[in-house]
């Protein structure tokens, strides 16, 4: 018998569907009330609710792999790359959760951080004005860049096109404070502290959407997955796997496996630039 195995596909690199909101285009996404699945009721759900953002459910499709025949096993797609392009897949899950935190506690903005073509940062900024919110995003750059025009490429033209405000850090800062996910909260913290000594209300969003409030987008997506294998739209998997950069993606699907009482082993793969 074959291992069934679900890959959580995360994000896609085409903008041929991008879509770009602007804070006056029109009605803005709805902030609904959240109720946590039964076997997570006993953890402090969010207060604010969820906005509706993502696409949701997203299908579980057979995947037909060929050149990995061989290994005996049958694989699955999790198409969380449907939630949304201009979103960035498995972001949108979380920044449902963020956004109405922010929206919920009266911030007037969002502060994130990442690299220069950070995918988080883009879905950040898409979110933000999505909800009305003025997003500020710190990128950071290898020190001989500082002083050059960044230009248009990639996820920076949908960053200019969202009007997102870009501040910049230096990479010697950032190894300097550790070169970890430690080092860019304390750079985008420095971002923080600026935007309050001008009066601002910024919402501070850690690289990669990880936080308590972000982390029950993956509890909810174990939900989904739930109901999905009872409505017989997906099999029980022996395996699941996914990628883990800040790993709040691993840590929701981690913990919902095992309050849900599913029977899957996760691996998540290191996306990191170094193994610690």
């Amino acid at each position: 018998q074959s291992l069934q195995t679900l890959v959580i596909k995360g994000f896609m690199t085409s903008f041929s569907r991008c879509c770009v909101a602007h804070p006056k285009s029109g009605a803005k996404p709805m902030t609904l009330p959240y109720s946590p699945p039964t076997w997570a009721q006993h953890l402090l759900s969010p207060k604010y609710g969820r906005v509706a953002l993502a696409h949701l459910p997203t299908p579980v499709m057979p995947w037909a792999c060929p050149e990995l025949a061989d290994l005996g096993v049958e694989w699955f797609i999790k198409r969380d790359d449907m939630t949304g392009n201009e979103l960035s897949g498995n972001k949108a899950r979380k920044l449902e959760f963020l956004m109405a935190d922010a929206l919920g506690n009266g911030c007037d903005s969002v502060c994130t951080i990442g690299g220069v073509q950070s995918n988080h940062c883009r879905a950040t900024a898409a979110a933000a004005r999505l909800v009305g919110l003025e997003p500020h995003l710190v990128l950071v750059l290898p020190n001989r860049d500082l002083d050059k025009e960044v230009g248009l490429s990639g996820n920076l033209l949908i960053d200019r096109m969202l009007g997102a405000k870009l501040h910049f850090a230096a990479g010697s800062d950032y190894l300097k404070y550790g070169g970890d996910l430690g080092a860019m909260d304390k750079l985008n913290a420095a971002a923080v502290a600026k935007l309050k000594l001008r009066g601002q209300k910024p919402y501070v969003v850690p690289v990669g959407g990880t936080t308590p409030i972000g982390t029950w987008g993956y509890l909810a997506a174990v939900e989904e997955l739930r109901q999905q294998q009872m409505q017989q739209l997906a099999p029980e998997f022996d395996v699941i796997v996914c990628a883990c950069g800040s790993g709040g993606t691993t840590a929701g699907i981690a913990l919902g496996l095992r309050l849900a009482g599913l029977g899957s082993a996760l691996h998540a793969v290191n996306v990191q630039h170094q193994p610690e």
